[in-house]
């Protein structure tokens, strides 16, 4: 199955079921789902896409020096959370963090940040796309 995103909405095609809750039958957008850059398995949708501390974008460097352009999502159901959760680093102070990767090739797409109140996924821009 890798390779395919299942965002097809043509009558008698099924959709990702982690997906399918976003595209409401009178108004189908599948150009406007994400999926990874390098397996193209549907990641999330662009409806997801939040502000965090007032911006969509932020760039974000690494203690080792790896600079990140990341988009915020409310949700990501394509990708697979691990590690534990930590506040060593975080970019938005009060969030911890853990790693999100693609559910089916398992490249890091981004984190998913999280406070009691609050959480959203900062997706590595360039490692998802369009589809």
């Amino acid at each position: 199955m890798a390779g395919e995103t299942g965002t097809d909405t043509r009558p008698g095609q099924a959709l990702d079921p982690a997906l399918a809750d976003l595209i409401d039958p009178a108004r189908p957008k599948p150009d406007e789902y994400l999926v990874c850059a390098h397996c193209k398995t549907s990641i999330s949708h662009t409806d997801y896409a939040t502000l965090t501390n007032g911006s969509f974008e932020h760039y974000c460097t690494n203690p080792h020096g790896f600079d990140f352009h990341i988009g915020c999502y409310r949700r990501a159901p394509g990708c697979a959370i691990s590690g534990e959760p930590t506040h060593a680093d975080s970019w938005f102070p009060g969030f911890m963090w853990q790693l999100a990767s693609c559910s089916n090739c398992t490249t890091h797409l981004g984190w998913l940040f999280e406070r009691p109140d609050e959480h959203f996924y900062g997706l590595i821009l360039d490692r998802i796309e369009e589809s």
